[in-house]
């Protein structure tokens, strides 16, 4: 078993040319892709980085682990076992892995940032590339990665984990080469239109709609956006560092190449979390449950996909975590949620999930229900930033926090169509209500739903005052209603 495990933060997959898009973002994964198995709908169960990485590493939904955000108590992992002892049946993902005889290693500076010693841990080498604690750029981890697999890429059993920050905002770094690259390939994504920007802009003209981005002096987009001209500088940032990343992964390939692996070496391409890049009234981040920030690419190239295709099935990210168990001749832990995507690897008949539901911990706290085309979005603290009237509607009373979108029709989710199909709400609304029952009342649930206590707790000092003013009459609406009669 050997497994390159490529995890790119902040991707969202159809900025990629294997899933459908016509700039040459991503010619080294475009080409895994070719020969490998690539999921069209895969979403992370916990989003953004903290909560994702902590499902992948555990199996398991957020609600369960109470990871769920990056602040407060909500970032607290509930280590299940006691003393030095850890649960059998709730056992670390790389952990199981390691004790299993493959030597697994991380090269990420991720659990340093985010306080996450339960993500290292599991890894029988857990290397940090600079002292930077997050947010280096790909010059900095090649090097140590190529020289991991200089001195390991031969053995027999390993896995591992790369960690490239390039693509979260604020996309630093980036050559002029690289830019102009990208920028000769085809023009930027064509929305957001000048429409759609337009009918972003706020009442008051003085307030023009604001980047989610960093400020500080290597940023490298606008802080607002009031034309098709700033969408685009964002558009071609983003774009163009893929590509950076891209050429990084060129060179992991090529140290495979040299150690006359390459071809038995199984290459997986994923993120924690996608960019929103105009959807919902947000750029350049990640802070709302929609498919811009929690889908994402699912690529798995090499010995472990004996298929190559696309699979239109559901899956969730942390499904990952069990397939790989899965390979390796392991048993899938009895209380993990994750599921193995085994047979759609092999070619064979694959169902994956119904519906996903998948939690969102920052800039707004809410949970979106994925069905067919459609996306159901239950908000227990909408932000600050929401597009004028996205939430009104006369024909809803009571609905005010929720939202439903046809992916099919609506990719950017411009509409909330909840009260022209009210039934298809309703529906979801319940599975919806349903998992949220059985994940609260499962034996390894702690009985509490830490998301919704950090809609609450941490909503005063996430947002502003006006947007924090009544969220405790929002929230107990918006909570009180996961099951309808």
């Amino acid at each position: 078993m050997r497994v390159l495990l490529l995890d790119v933060d902040s991707l969202r997959p159809d900025r990629l040319g294997c899933y459908g898009y016509e700039r040459e973002t991503s010619p080294t994964i475009d080409d895994l892709a070719s020969s490998g198995v690539v999921f069209d709908r895969c979403f992370a169960s916990d989003t953004p980085c903290l909560p994702s990485r902590t499902a992948l590493a555990t199996g398991r939904f957020g609600l369960k682990t109470g990871v769920v955000t990056h602040h407060g108590t909500g970032q607290d992992h509930e280590e299940p076992g006691e003393g030095h002892s850890g649960d059998p049946d709730r056992p670390l993902t790389f952990r199981q892995l390691s004790e299993a005889g493959v030597h697994t290693a991380s090269i990420s500076s991720f659990s340093k940032r985010h306080l996450a010693y339960h993500f290292s841990a599991g890894f029988r080498e857990s290397i940090q590339p600079t002292t930077s604690c997050g947010m280096e750029h790909a010059d900095d981890v090649t090097p140590v990665a190529v020289d991991w697999l200089d001195r390991h890429a031969a053995d027999d059993d390993w896995l591992l984990h790369v960690n490239y920050w390039d693509v979260h905002q604020p996309y630093r770094g980036i050559s002029d080469e690289t830019m102009e690259t990208v920028r000769e390939s085809g023009p930027a994504a064509p929305w957001p239109d000048e429409a759609a920007i337009a009918a972003q802009q706020p009442a008051d003209p003085g307030a023009p709609t604001e980047t989610d981005s960093w400020r500080g002096e290597e940023l490298d987009v606008p802080g607002s956006i009031e034309s098709r001209a700033d969408a685009e500088r964002i558009i071609d940032c983003y774009d163009a560092a893929i590509r950076k990343v891209d050429d990084a992964v060129a060179e992991l390939l090529g140290a495979l190449e040299r150690a006359g692996v390459r071809e038995e070496t199984t290459v997986v391409v994923t993120a924690d979390h996608g960019e929103a890049l105009g959807e919902h009234v947000r750029y350049c981040g990640h802070g709302f449950p929609h498919p811009p920030c929690q889908q994402v690419p699912m690529i798995v190239s090499g010995p472990m996909a004996g298929a190559t295709g696309y699979v239109d099935a559901q899956v969730y990210q942390f499904d990952l975590s069990a397939t790989l168990l899965d390979r390796a001749g392991l048993d899938v832990p009895a209380r993990w949620d994750a599921a193995p995507f085994s047979a759609a690897l092999d070619g064979r008949d694959f169902d994956g999930r119904e519906y996903l539901v998948c939690g969102q911990g920052i800039a707004s706290f809410g949970r979106a229900v994925y069905r067919d085309q459609w996306v159901y979005i239950r908000l227990l603290h909408p932000g600050k930033k929401s597009m004028p009237g996205q939430f009104d509607d006369p024909d809803m009373p009571g609905r005010s926090h929720e939202l439903l979108h046809n992916l099919d029709e609506d990719p950017h989710m411009t509409e909330n169509v909840i009260s022209e199909y009210p039934a298809v709400a309703d529906e979801l609304a319940l599975e919806l209500g349903d998992w949220h029952q059985r994940a609260l009342t499962s034996p390894d649930a702690a009985g509490r739903d830490p998301l919704a206590e950090m809609a609450v707790t941490r909503g005063p000092f996430l947002y502003t005052d006006e947007a924090s003013a009544s969220v405790e009459t929002d929230f107990e609406r918006a909570f009180g209603a996961y099951r309808r009669e």
